[in-house]
Protein backbone atom coordinates (compact mmCIF):
# COMPACT_ATOMS: atom_id res chain seq x y z
CA UNK A 1 0.00 0.00 0.00
CA UNK A 2 1.49 3.36 -1.16
CA UNK A 3 -0.39 6.46 0.87
CA UNK A 4 1.07 10.11 -0.52
CA UNK A 5 -1.01 13.58 1.44
CA UNK A 6 -0.37 16.60 0.00
CA UNK A 7 -1.29 20.23 2.12
CA UNK A 8 -0.05 21.33 5.56
CA UNK A 9 -1.92 21.46 8.22
CA UNK A 10 -1.97 23.15 11.35
CA UNK A 11 -3.76 20.22 13.38
CA UNK A 12 -2.57 16.67 14.10
CA UNK A 13 -3.34 14.70 11.10
CA UNK A 14 -3.52 11.00 11.28
CA UNK A 15 -1.01 10.08 8.56
CA UNK A 16 -1.43 6.53 8.65
CA UNK A 17 -4.85 6.73 7.17
CA UNK A 18 -4.75 9.52 5.27
CA UNK A 19 -1.08 9.76 3.82
CA UNK A 20 2.44 11.80 4.59
CA UNK A 21 2.06 15.85 4.20
CA UNK A 22 3.26 17.65 0.66
CA UNK A 23 1.64 21.02 -0.46
CA UNK A 24 -0.18 22.26 -3.45
CA UNK A 25 -1.46 20.49 -6.96
CA UNK A 26 1.68 20.43 -8.53
CA UNK A 27 3.40 18.31 -6.02
CA UNK A 28 0.95 16.59 -5.19
CA UNK A 29 1.13 15.09 -9.15
CA UNK A 30 4.74 14.64 -8.80
CA UNK A 31 4.51 13.14 -5.51
CA UNK A 32 1.75 10.50 -7.28
CA UNK A 33 3.79 9.75 -9.81
CA UNK A 34 6.83 8.98 -7.34
CA UNK A 35 4.32 6.70 -5.38
CA UNK A 36 3.32 5.09 -8.79
CA UNK A 37 6.94 4.27 -9.62
CA UNK A 38 7.79 2.73 -6.74
CA UNK A 39 5.15 0.78 -6.30
CA UNK A 40 5.82 -0.80 -9.90
CA UNK A 41 9.27 -1.46 -8.62
CA UNK A 42 7.66 -3.14 -5.39
CA UNK A 43 5.33 -5.43 -7.50
CA UNK A 44 7.75 -6.45 -10.15
CA UNK A 45 10.17 -7.59 -7.34
CA UNK A 46 7.11 -9.72 -5.69
CA UNK A 47 6.72 -10.42 -9.47
CA UNK A 48 3.13 -9.02 -9.42
CA UNK A 49 1.62 -6.93 -12.46
CA UNK A 50 -0.61 -3.51 -11.12
CA UNK A 51 -3.62 -2.37 -12.87
CA UNK A 52 -4.91 0.82 -13.08
CA UNK A 53 -7.75 1.69 -14.93
CA UNK A 54 -9.64 4.15 -13.43
CA UNK A 55 -13.33 4.17 -14.61
CA UNK A 56 -14.94 7.38 -13.08
CA UNK A 57 -14.40 10.09 -10.85
CA UNK A 58 -15.91 9.92 -7.07
CA UNK A 59 -16.12 13.23 -4.46
CA UNK A 60 -17.00 12.61 -1.18
CA UNK A 61 -18.49 15.53 0.60
CA UNK A 62 -18.40 15.07 4.65
CA UNK A 63 -18.37 17.36 7.39
CA UNK A 64 -17.21 14.83 10.30
CA UNK A 65 -13.74 13.47 10.29
CA UNK A 66 -15.95 10.10 11.02
CA UNK A 67 -17.94 10.46 8.41
CA UNK A 68 -14.83 11.06 5.95
CA UNK A 69 -13.14 8.13 7.23
CA UNK A 70 -16.03 5.87 6.76
CA UNK A 71 -16.62 6.64 3.24
CA UNK A 72 -12.93 6.07 2.80
CA UNK A 73 -13.13 2.77 3.52
CA UNK A 74 -16.23 2.54 1.58
CA UNK A 75 -14.22 3.20 -1.53
CA UNK A 76 -11.34 1.54 -0.78
CA UNK A 77 -13.34 -1.75 -0.42
CA UNK A 78 -15.19 -0.73 -3.83
CA UNK A 79 -11.41 -0.42 -5.68
CA UNK A 80 -10.85 -3.71 -7.51
CA UNK A 81 -14.57 -3.44 -8.82
CA UNK A 82 -14.63 0.42 -9.25
CA UNK A 83 -10.98 1.80 -9.69
CA UNK A 84 -11.20 5.48 -9.54
CA UNK A 85 -9.84 8.50 -8.32
CA UNK A 86 -11.63 9.47 -4.96
CA UNK A 87 -11.80 13.21 -3.74
CA UNK A 88 -12.85 13.22 -0.31
CA UNK A 89 -13.47 16.80 0.93
CA UNK A 90 -13.83 17.81 4.61
CA UNK A 91 -15.45 20.79 5.50
CA UNK A 92 -15.29 22.67 8.73
CA UNK A 93 -16.51 25.77 8.72
CA UNK A 94 -15.80 26.33 12.12
CA UNK A 95 -11.94 26.49 11.61
CA UNK A 96 -10.46 29.91 9.56
CA UNK A 97 -10.49 30.21 6.07
CA UNK A 98 -8.18 28.03 3.86
CA UNK A 99 -7.85 25.02 1.82
CA UNK A 100 -5.34 22.56 2.26
CA UNK A 101 -5.33 19.59 -0.55
CA UNK A 102 -4.56 16.40 1.10
CA UNK A 103 -3.75 13.90 -1.34
CA UNK A 104 -4.03 9.74 -0.15
CA UNK A 105 -3.09 6.77 -2.70
CA UNK A 106 -4.03 3.32 -2.08
CA UNK A 107 -3.10 -0.46 -3.58
CA UNK A 108 -5.84 -3.01 -3.27
CA UNK A 109 -4.63 -6.75 -3.76
CA UNK A 110 -7.80 -8.48 -4.95
CA UNK A 111 -7.99 -11.83 -2.42
CA UNK A 112 -8.92 -14.21 -5.60
CA UNK A 113 -5.94 -13.39 -7.99
CA UNK A 114 -3.09 -12.93 -5.98
CA UNK A 115 -0.98 -12.22 -9.26
CA UNK A 116 -2.45 -8.50 -10.15
CA UNK A 117 -2.60 -5.53 -8.17
CA UNK A 118 -5.90 -3.06 -8.35
CA UNK A 119 -3.99 0.78 -8.06
CA UNK A 120 -6.78 3.90 -7.26
CA UNK A 121 -5.93 7.20 -6.13
CA UNK A 122 -8.04 8.56 -3.12
CA UNK A 123 -7.53 12.67 -2.09
CA UNK A 124 -8.76 14.52 0.85
CA UNK A 125 -9.53 18.24 0.79
CA UNK A 126 -9.67 20.17 4.14
CA UNK A 127 -12.19 23.08 3.99
CA UNK A 128 -11.80 25.07 7.21
CA UNK A 129 -14.17 28.19 7.81
CA UNK A 130 -16.37 29.91 5.07
CA UNK A 131 -14.40 28.51 2.06
CA UNK A 132 -17.74 28.33 0.06
CA UNK A 133 -15.84 30.02 -3.16
CA UNK A 134 -12.97 28.01 -3.31
CA UNK A 135 -14.12 24.50 -2.95
CA UNK A 136 -14.95 23.69 -6.46
CA UNK A 137 -11.81 25.44 -7.80
CA UNK A 138 -9.63 23.48 -5.85
CA UNK A 139 -11.46 19.96 -6.89
CA UNK A 140 -11.69 20.80 -10.49
CA UNK A 141 -8.03 20.05 -11.30
CA UNK A 142 -8.11 17.09 -9.55
CA UNK A 143 -11.05 15.21 -11.01
CA UNK A 144 -9.44 13.02 -14.01
CA UNK A 145 -10.87 14.19 -17.67
CA UNK A 146 -13.16 12.56 -19.82
CA UNK A 147 -14.78 10.02 -16.76
CA UNK A 148 -18.17 10.53 -15.49
CA UNK A 149 -17.98 12.71 -11.75
CA UNK A 150 -20.31 11.46 -9.04
CA UNK A 151 -20.78 13.08 -5.93
CA UNK A 152 -21.29 11.21 -2.89
CA UNK A 153 -22.91 14.08 -0.62
CA UNK A 154 -22.86 11.97 3.13
CA UNK A 155 -24.92 14.91 4.66
CA UNK A 156 -28.33 16.31 4.23
CA UNK A 157 -28.41 18.31 0.79
CA UNK A 158 -29.01 22.10 1.73
CA UNK A 159 -30.93 24.42 0.24
CA UNK A 160 -29.00 27.11 -0.08
CA UNK A 161 -25.53 26.81 0.10
CA UNK A 162 -22.59 27.59 -2.53
CA UNK A 163 -20.40 24.71 -2.19
CA UNK A 164 -23.11 22.33 -2.60
CA UNK A 165 -24.19 24.39 -6.07
CA UNK A 166 -20.52 24.56 -7.29
CA UNK A 167 -19.83 20.67 -6.62
CA UNK A 168 -23.13 19.82 -7.96
CA UNK A 169 -22.38 21.55 -11.16
CA UNK A 170 -19.28 18.89 -12.25
CA UNK A 171 -21.41 15.95 -11.76
CA UNK A 172 -23.30 13.31 -13.56
CA UNK A 173 -24.86 11.77 -10.85
CA UNK A 174 -25.62 13.01 -7.23
CA UNK A 175 -26.06 10.47 -4.32
CA UNK A 176 -27.61 10.59 -1.02
CA UNK A 177 -28.69 8.74 2.14
CA UNK A 178 -32.00 9.68 2.97
CA UNK A 179 -31.94 7.28 6.20
CA UNK A 180 -30.64 10.06 8.32
CA UNK A 181 -32.61 13.06 7.14
CA UNK A 182 -34.85 14.63 10.36
CA UNK A 183 -37.94 16.29 9.25
CA UNK A 184 -38.38 14.39 5.50
CA UNK A 185 -41.45 16.42 4.62
CA UNK A 186 -38.57 18.83 4.25
CA UNK A 187 -35.67 17.30 2.99
CA UNK A 188 -37.30 15.06 0.92
CA UNK A 189 -39.05 17.90 -1.07
CA UNK A 190 -35.84 19.29 -1.22
CA UNK A 191 -34.40 16.38 -3.06
CA UNK A 192 -37.84 16.24 -5.31
CA UNK A 193 -36.28 20.03 -6.75
CA UNK A 194 -32.65 19.14 -6.81
CA UNK A 195 -34.56 16.08 -9.21
CA UNK A 196 -36.15 18.95 -11.18
CA UNK A 197 -32.94 21.18 -11.77
CA UNK A 198 -30.89 17.96 -12.45
CA UNK A 199 -33.46 16.57 -15.41
CA UNK A 200 -30.69 16.39 -18.39
CA UNK A 201 -27.54 17.12 -16.66
CA UNK A 202 -27.23 14.92 -13.57
CA UNK A 203 -28.95 11.97 -12.21
CA UNK A 204 -30.29 11.36 -8.10
CA UNK A 205 -29.64 8.60 -6.27
CA UNK A 206 -30.78 7.70 -2.82
CA UNK A 207 -29.17 5.11 -0.46
CA UNK A 208 -32.91 4.61 1.37
CA UNK A 209 -34.70 3.95 -2.24
CA UNK A 210 -32.09 1.14 -2.87
CA UNK A 211 -33.15 -0.31 0.08
CA UNK A 212 -36.48 -0.73 -0.84
CA UNK A 213 -36.51 -2.56 -3.41
CA UNK A 214 -37.19 -6.40 -2.74
CA UNK A 215 -40.26 -4.43 -0.83
CA UNK A 216 -41.20 -3.17 -3.71
CA UNK A 217 -40.82 -6.32 -5.62
CA UNK A 218 -42.80 -8.23 -2.82
CA UNK A 219 -45.69 -5.54 -3.38
CA UNK A 220 -45.49 -5.84 -6.87
CA UNK A 221 -45.57 -9.49 -6.87
CA UNK A 222 -48.81 -9.92 -5.55
CA UNK A 223 -50.64 -8.16 -8.04
CA UNK A 224 -48.49 -10.68 -10.74
CA UNK A 225 -51.24 -13.26 -9.96
CA UNK A 226 -54.23 -12.34 -12.05
CA UNK A 227 -56.91 -13.13 -9.70
CA UNK A 228 -55.74 -10.80 -7.12
CA UNK A 229 -54.90 -7.91 -9.49
CA UNK A 230 -58.16 -6.31 -9.78
CA UNK A 231 -58.12 -5.52 -6.59
CA UNK A 232 -55.62 -2.60 -7.06
CA UNK A 233 -58.08 -0.41 -8.44
CA UNK A 234 -59.59 -0.49 -5.62
CA UNK A 235 -57.08 0.31 -2.39
CA UNK A 236 -58.86 1.65 0.54
CA UNK A 237 -56.64 1.58 2.89
CA UNK A 238 -52.56 1.69 3.46
CA UNK A 239 -50.68 1.07 6.67
CA UNK A 240 -46.81 1.40 6.64
CA UNK A 241 -44.36 0.67 10.00
CA UNK A 242 -40.80 1.89 10.71
CA UNK A 243 -38.55 1.58 13.38
CA UNK A 244 -37.77 3.76 16.21
CA UNK A 245 -35.43 3.38 18.97
CA UNK A 246 -36.74 2.26 22.69
CA UNK A 247 -37.57 5.64 23.67
CA UNK A 248 -39.20 6.62 20.63
CA UNK A 249 -37.04 9.32 19.92
CA UNK A 250 -35.14 8.74 16.90
CA UNK A 251 -38.24 9.39 14.37
CA UNK A 252 -36.94 8.87 10.55
CA UNK A 253 -39.93 7.94 8.23
CA UNK A 254 -38.20 8.84 4.86
CA UNK A 255 -38.31 5.05 4.21
CA UNK A 256 -41.57 4.33 4.78
CA UNK A 257 -43.00 7.70 2.92
CA UNK A 258 -41.12 7.05 -0.01
CA UNK A 259 -42.27 3.54 0.09
CA UNK A 260 -46.02 5.45 0.14
CA UNK A 261 -44.78 7.30 -2.83
CA UNK A 262 -43.92 4.86 -5.31
CA UNK A 263 -47.09 3.28 -4.58
CA UNK A 264 -49.37 6.80 -5.27
CA UNK A 265 -47.20 7.25 -8.28
CA UNK A 266 -47.42 4.11 -9.76
CA UNK A 267 -51.13 3.70 -9.39
CA UNK A 268 -51.96 7.54 -10.17
CA UNK A 269 -53.19 8.56 -6.63
CA UNK A 270 -53.33 12.32 -5.90
CA UNK A 271 -52.78 13.82 -2.70
CA UNK A 272 -56.39 14.85 -0.88
CA UNK A 273 -55.26 15.74 2.41
CA UNK A 274 -51.75 17.09 3.72
CA UNK A 275 -49.45 14.91 5.83
CA UNK A 276 -50.68 15.27 9.82
CA UNK A 277 -49.00 14.33 12.77
CA UNK A 278 -50.37 10.93 14.38
CA UNK A 279 -49.75 9.55 17.98
CA UNK A 280 -45.76 8.94 18.84
CA UNK A 281 -44.46 11.10 15.55
CA UNK A 282 -46.80 8.56 13.46
CA UNK A 283 -48.41 10.28 10.50
CA UNK A 284 -52.11 10.21 9.23
CA UNK A 285 -53.08 11.33 5.83
CA UNK A 286 -55.64 10.49 2.99
CA UNK A 287 -54.74 10.01 -0.72
CA UNK A 288 -57.45 10.06 -3.60
CA UNK A 289 -57.70 7.08 -6.26
CA UNK A 290 -58.34 7.87 -9.85
CA UNK A 291 -61.80 7.26 -9.66
CA UNK A 292 -62.33 9.64 -6.59
CA UNK A 293 -62.45 7.06 -3.97
CA UNK A 294 -60.49 7.85 -0.74
CA UNK A 295 -57.09 6.07 0.31
CA UNK A 296 -56.48 6.34 4.44
CA UNK A 297 -53.17 6.10 5.09
CA UNK A 298 -51.06 5.76 7.93
CA UNK A 299 -47.24 5.81 8.65
CA UNK A 300 -46.87 4.00 11.73
CA UNK A 301 -43.29 4.51 14.06
CA UNK A 302 -42.86 0.95 16.36
CA UNK A 303 -40.12 -0.17 18.44
CA UNK A 304 -38.66 -3.22 16.75
CA UNK A 305 -35.59 -4.91 18.50
CA UNK A 306 -32.54 -5.51 16.05
CA UNK A 307 -34.28 -3.63 13.28
CA UNK A 308 -32.25 -0.13 12.58
CA UNK A 309 -33.97 2.97 13.09
CA UNK A 310 -36.26 4.41 10.25
CA UNK A 311 -36.15 0.99 8.64
CA UNK A 312 -39.81 -0.69 7.09
CA UNK A 313 -40.99 -3.25 9.33
CA UNK A 314 -44.23 -3.92 8.03
CA UNK A 315 -47.13 -2.55 4.95
CA UNK A 316 -49.95 -3.31 5.00
CA UNK A 317 -52.57 -2.96 1.49
CA UNK A 318 -56.34 -2.42 2.32
CA UNK A 319 -58.67 -3.21 -0.38
CA UNK A 320 -62.31 -3.49 -1.55
CA UNK A 321 -63.48 -5.50 -5.08
CA UNK A 322 -66.82 -6.20 -6.51
CA UNK A 323 -67.60 -6.18 -2.62
CA UNK A 324 -64.70 -8.96 -1.57
CA UNK A 325 -62.53 -7.67 0.85
CA UNK A 326 -59.15 -8.08 0.58
CA UNK A 327 -55.61 -7.42 2.40
CA UNK A 328 -52.06 -7.93 1.31
CA UNK A 329 -49.13 -8.10 4.18
CA UNK A 330 -45.45 -7.76 4.16
CA UNK A 331 -44.52 -8.23 8.11
CA UNK A 332 -40.68 -8.50 8.90
CA UNK A 333 -40.48 -12.17 11.03
CA UNK A 334 -38.93 -11.67 14.87
CA UNK A 335 -35.16 -12.49 12.91
CA UNK A 336 -35.06 -8.94 10.99
CA UNK A 337 -33.49 -11.17 8.24
CA UNK A 338 -36.79 -12.74 6.83
CA UNK A 339 -40.54 -11.31 5.96
CA UNK A 340 -43.91 -13.23 5.74
CA UNK A 341 -46.14 -12.21 3.14
CA UNK A 342 -49.51 -12.73 3.54
CA UNK A 343 -52.52 -12.45 0.90
CA UNK A 344 -56.64 -12.81 2.97
CA UNK A 345 -58.95 -12.42 0.82
CA UNK A 346 -62.58 -12.47 1.83
CA UNK A 347 -61.60 -12.75 5.69
CA UNK A 348 -59.95 -15.97 4.82
CA UNK A 349 -56.02 -16.75 4.07
CA UNK A 350 -54.80 -18.00 0.91
CA UNK A 351 -51.42 -17.75 0.13
CA UNK A 352 -48.67 -17.25 3.08
CA UNK A 353 -44.86 -17.43 2.36
CA UNK A 354 -41.63 -17.04 3.92
CA UNK A 355 -38.77 -15.25 2.07
CA UNK A 356 -35.24 -13.59 3.02
CA UNK A 357 -34.79 -10.21 2.99
CA UNK A 358 -31.16 -8.19 1.54
CA UNK A 359 -29.79 -5.94 3.62
CA UNK A 360 -26.96 -4.66 1.61
CA UNK A 361 -24.03 -2.42 3.28
CA UNK A 362 -23.28 1.39 2.47
CA UNK A 363 -20.81 -1.07 0.30
CA UNK A 364 -22.86 -2.61 -1.98
CA UNK A 365 -25.50 0.15 -2.22
CA UNK A 366 -22.08 2.24 -3.09
CA UNK A 367 -20.87 -0.18 -5.54
CA UNK A 368 -24.67 -0.47 -7.46
CA UNK A 369 -24.61 3.45 -7.98
CA UNK A 370 -21.54 3.95 -9.54
CA UNK A 371 -22.83 1.61 -12.20
CA UNK A 372 -25.30 4.15 -13.19
CA UNK A 373 -25.04 7.68 -14.01
CA UNK A 374 -28.70 8.03 -16.16
CA UNK A 375 -31.58 9.64 -14.13
CA UNK A 376 -33.91 7.22 -11.90
CA UNK A 377 -37.45 8.19 -13.18
CA UNK A 378 -39.50 6.06 -11.01
CA UNK A 379 -37.72 7.04 -7.79
CA UNK A 380 -38.00 10.85 -8.80
CA UNK A 381 -42.24 10.60 -9.77
CA UNK A 382 -42.33 8.95 -6.52
CA UNK A 383 -40.94 11.81 -4.91
CA UNK A 384 -43.37 13.91 -6.70
CA UNK A 385 -46.01 12.29 -5.77
CA UNK A 386 -44.53 12.52 -1.78
CA UNK A 387 -44.13 16.13 -1.91
CA UNK A 388 -47.69 16.45 -3.31
CA UNK A 389 -48.60 15.75 0.46
CA UNK A 390 -46.25 18.04 2.01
Amino acid sequence: MAQALIGAHPTPVDDAFWGARASGVAQLERELARLRRAEDAHAREQGLVVARASVLNLVVYATREIHARRAARTVSELARRHPSRAIVVVADRERRPRIDAEITMHSHRPQDDQSRQVSYEQILIRARGDSDERLASAVIPLLLPDLPVFLWWTDTPPSDRRQFDDLLALANRLIVDSEDFARPEETLSRLSSICGRGAGHFGVTDFNWTRLTPWRELVAAFFDVRAWRPFLEGVTGVRVGFAVDADGRAIHPSQALLLIGWLASRLGWRASERLAPSEAGGLLFAMERTDGSEVQTRVRPRYERGLEEGHVSGLRIQCMHDGTTAEFIVKRTADMRHVATTTIIGGRTVAERTVPLATPSVTDLLGEELTIVASDRIYEESLRSLVALV
